[in-house]
C-alpha cells in the first residue's frame, strides 16, 4: 500500500511532468521545486524547466544539487553546466566545462534519457490484459493541450510563478531602462538578504520619467515569491555579479529610490538581459497598453 507521503509525491510528479510536457515551464519549475531532494530525476525537470523559462541561476542551482549527490554526472552534463555557468557571465568556471564538451562532442547528451525516465514515472501503469472476451482495438485519440491566455496584472497573484512575466513587469513599473553594468558595492558581510548594489549607466529609457545616468540598483539574489527560497548552499561570490559592461533590461517599479538604491520588480526578475528577444517583447507591450498605467 502506498504511503501518504509517497502519493503526495507521486501526484506532483504526475503534475510537474504534465506542465514540462505541455510547455508550461514556470508551472513545472514550481512543482519539481517542491520534490527536489526526493528523488535524483527530478533535478533533471528542474534544471529543463528553469533552462526553458531563461532562469540560468536556478538551472545552475539545479546541477551543482544534482553533482552534489551525484558527482559521477558532473563530466557527463559538462555542457549543460558550461552553458549556465556561461549565461551567469562565470567565465572563468565556464571555459574548462565547455572544452571538456568539446572533446567529447561526438557522445549524445544524457539529458534526453533521464527526461524520458522522469516522464515514465508520472505514466500510469499499464492495465493488466483482461481475459476471457475479446476488446477491440480503440485508437489513441490524441487531446490539445489547451492554451491558457495570459493573466491581466490585476489578476495576478503576486507570490507566485503566475506574477513573473515581461507584461506584468511593464504594468508594474514606473520605470524602465536599458542600463549598462559598471561596477558594484556593499557595506558589511553581503548575505542572500543583504544584496550588494549594483551601479549601472542608463543607456536608454524605455518607460517612464528621466533618471540620472548613474543608477544605484539593489542586487537582489531572490525572485521575491513564496517559492524562492535561500539555498542550503548559497554562499556569496563576487562572480555572481553582471560581467562589467554587460546591458540589462531593468524594471523599476517605484522611481524614487530607497536608501539611496532603486528596487527591481521582484527582485532579481526586475533585471533581464538585454537583447533582441526582451527588447522587443517591451516594445510589443508599451505598443498594446499605450497610456496604460499600473
Amino acid at each position: 500500500m502506498m504511503s501518504a507521503s509517497g502519493s503526495v509525491i507521486t501526484s506532483r510528479c504526475e503534475k510537474a511532468t504534465r506542465a514540462l510536457r505541455a510547455v508550461s515551464y514556470a508551472e513545472a519549475q514550481s512543482e519539481y521545486r517542491k520534490l527536489l531532494g526526493k528523488d535524483d530525476d527530478f533535478y533533471f525537470g528542474f534544471y529543463e524547466a528553469s533552462r526553458n523559462l531563461k532562469q540560468w541561476d536556478q538551472a545552475t542551482l539545479a546541477l551543482e544539487q544534482l553533482f552534489d549527490k551525484r558527482p559521477d554526472l558532473k563530466n557527463e552534463m559538462s555542457l549543460e553546466y558550461g552553458e549556465c555557468l556561461f549565461k551567469l557571465n562565470r567565465f572563468a568556471e565556464a571555459e574548462p566545462q565547455l572544452k571538456l564538451a568539446l572533446a567529447k562532442v561526438e557522445e549524445p547528451s544524457i539529458l534526453p534519457g533521464k527526461l524520458r525516465t522522469l516522464y515514465a514515472k508520472s505514466d500510469p501503469p499499464e492495465a493488466p490484459p483482461e481475459t476471457g472476451r475479446v476488446i477491440a482495438f480503440q485508437p489513441r485519440v490524441e487531446t490539445p493541450t489547451p492554451i491558457r491566455a495570459p493573466l491581466s496584472p490585476a489578476a495576478v497573484n503576486e507570490d507566485s510563478e503566475e506574477s513573473l512575466s515581461v507584461l506584468n513587469a511593464f504594468m508594474k513599473s514606473e520605470s524602465i531602462v536599458v542600463a549598462e553594468f559598471k561596477s558594484f558595492e556593499h557595506e558589511g558581510l553581503v548575505t542572500f538578504n543583504n544584496p550588494p548594489t549594483a551601479v549601472y549607466k542608463v543607456t536608454e529609457i524605455l518607460k517612464g520619467p528621466p533618471l540620472n545616468k548613474v543608477l544605484p540598483v539593489r542586487y537582489e539574489f531572490s525572485r521575491k515569491i513564496s517559492s524562492d527560497v535561500k539555498p542550503a548552499a548559497w554562499k556569496w561570490d563576487p562572480a555572481m555579479m553582471p560581467k562589467p559592461g554587460s546591458k540589462w533590461i531593468i524594471f523599476i517599479p517605484n522611481s524614487v529610490p530607497i536608501a539611496g538604491k532603486f528596487e527591481t520588480f521582484h527582485g532579481a526578475y526586475g533585471r533581464q538581459e538585454f537583447n533582441e528577444e526582451n527588447l522587443d517583447e517591451v516594445h510589443r507591450i508599451r505598443q498594446e497598453h499605450q497610456g496604460q498605467s499600473r
